[in-house]
């Protein structure tokens, strides 16, 4: 069971003024659903949370950065409230919460992808490790994966270098430069695979590990290869996956991969 709490009314509030009362109100709220059931507040760690950079105030990009800063302002309230009303807060290390809880939990419980992050924060404030399912150990393992999603990013590198060559805007070239550097690095992140993945332990600690987050490869190599998008808004088709490790269910009863694999066209790196 988990109650959310939505910052749309932050975005709606009229001036700076308003969206400080909104956000102490759901601080307000939080802190007291706390002492009502007796338990602590589970957060990121406050020093671990991006600044907002300096934008031009328009498109996604502006919004996300907005959310960023009243995210941030929210726990800090939270943490202020809590300490005055003797609410234990258990701050925890962010690292891949946002991954591990659309790869594991929002398939596998049925969550959104933000709630399944805040699943996996709540976890990590318990003390508890994030295996790795064993059908995505099978399919890390799976050379037929490694060289489909190989082959995806081979291919949209090539693509994008080839409109890139043809573009005459500055700012599309620039555009197309940036995404064209995102394909190589997740190319080269899968190829490094090669070796083996980094221990379980060191990953969900938030260490850095000699071998390789496979959590990260597996984002790589299932969201934007056979889910088309680099954040999908349905997870649900990842637990056959999760569970057997069959990715290529898709060519059966699950239809052709929503990405479309290495001729996948009209795919772009947000």
């Amino acid at each position: 069971r988990h109650l959310t709490l939505s910052l749309e009314e932050v975005d709606r509030a009229p001036n700076k003024g308003a969206k400080e009362l909104v956000l102490w109100k759901i601080a307000h709220e939080v802190v007291s659903l706390a002492l009502e059931h007796g338990v602590a507040v589970a957060t990121e760690r406050l020093r671990y949370l991006r600044k907002s950079r300096r934008g031009d105030g328009s498109g996604r990009a502006f919004r996300r950065k907005q959310h960023r800063f009243a995210y941030a302002s929210l726990l800090r309230k939270v943490h202020s409230l809590a300490r005055k009303r003797g609410v234990q807060v258990v701050e925890v290390n962010p690292q891949d919460t946002s991954t591990i809880g659309m790869l594991k939990y929002a398939p596998l419980l049925s969550l959104s992808k933000d709630v399944a992050a805040a699943y996996v924060i709540g976890r990590r404030a318990l003390g508890f490790r994030e295996k790795l399912p064993r059908g995505y150990e099978r399919l890390l393992r799976d050379e037929r994966f490694r060289g489909h999603v190989q082959g995806f990013y081979a291919s949209k590198v090539q693509e994008l270098q080839a409109k890139k060559a043809q573009e005459r805007n500055p700012y599309l070239r620039r555009r197309l430069s940036r995404e064209i550097g995102k394909a190589k690095r997740h190319l080269s992140l899968f190829s490094s695979l090669q070796g083996s993945p980094g221990s379980q332990r060191e990953v969900t600690d938030g260490r850095n590990s000699p071998g390789v987050n496979p959590w990260r490869v597996l984002r790589v190599g299932l969201f934007l290869p056979l889910l088309g998008r680099e954040v999908p808004r349905d997870l649900s088709p990842l637990k056959v996956i999760l569970h057997r490790g069959a990715w290529e269910g898709w060519k059966g009863g699950l239809g052709p991969p929503p990405g479309g694999g290495p001729k996948c066209a009209n795919v772009h790196f947000g």
